[in-house]
């Protein structure tokens, strides 16, 4: 059972890496970037099969588990594109958060779906505003629109409360990563998608712990 779960973990992870390395690539104004090492492949394909695993041990067949497979394709596939390509795709966030929702109507009903949904939709015009205030200040884009769509994906997986804690720290990461990428660099475009996926695999594994700081401070 252990080799046949890891086994499937190994090659959805490759799956992952390869769409995110090949994904942009139908996209005409993408241009083709520097193949990913086979070493990054089995380092990605190993990562997910211990995932898998662990998930699959902690938490059985429940909505749990199904959902820890969505969030790491998520992250996989968002650093990759938006790292090789400064791009976040449509595509793996529609068709993961339709899974969520679907998993979320299957396991707790319809109206906790429908909160769900609710949740990612505030997120986006959060996200939507502070890209517009951002855009006034700077006179740039301070957001990119994937940013903002991958926000209501985060809604959807983490609720109000830990998708705002996860987007917080992603800002709060991004921050040293951004301020030395303009003392070193000329390019000011700064890939804030992987900072937002490494913050909500962050607080989705640890959520109580992020519960209980939301609760002492507010």
């Amino acid at each position: 059972m252990i080799i046949i779960l890891f086994l499937i973990g190994f090659s959805l992870g490759i799956a992952y890496s390869i769409i995110g390395e090949n994904l942009p690539l139908l996209i005409p104004e993408v241009k083709m970037s520097e193949s990913n090492s086979w070493i990054l492949n089995l380092f990605i394909g190993c990562l997910n099969a211990i995932i898998l695993l662990i998930s699959f041990y902690t938490y059985g067949l429940s909505y749990e588990f199904f959902s820890s497979l969505i969030v790491i394709g998520l992250i996989i596939i968002i650093f990759i594109t938006d790292f090789k390509y400064m791009i976040i795709l449509d595509s793996p966030l529609i068709i993961g958060g339709l899974l969520i929702l679907i998993l979320k109507a299957y396991y707790y009903g319809f109206k906790e779906a429908l909160l769900a949904l609710l949740s990612g939709l505030i997120l986006f015009v959060f996200m939507l505003i502070v890209s517009f205030i951002g855009r006034k200040i700077f006179k740039r884009e301070a957001l990119g629109g994937g940013d903002i769509k991958f926000s209501l994906v985060i809604g959807e997986i983490l609720g109000l409360k830990l998708g705002l804690a996860a987007i917080i720290t992603s800002s709060l990461i991004a921050m040293p990563y951004a301020l030395a990428s303009l003392m070193l660099s000329k390019n000011r475009e700064v890939p804030f998608g992987p900072f937002l996926a490494g913050s909500m695999g962050l607080v989705y594994l640890f959520s109580d712990k992020f519960l209980n700081l939301i609760n002492f401070l507010f």
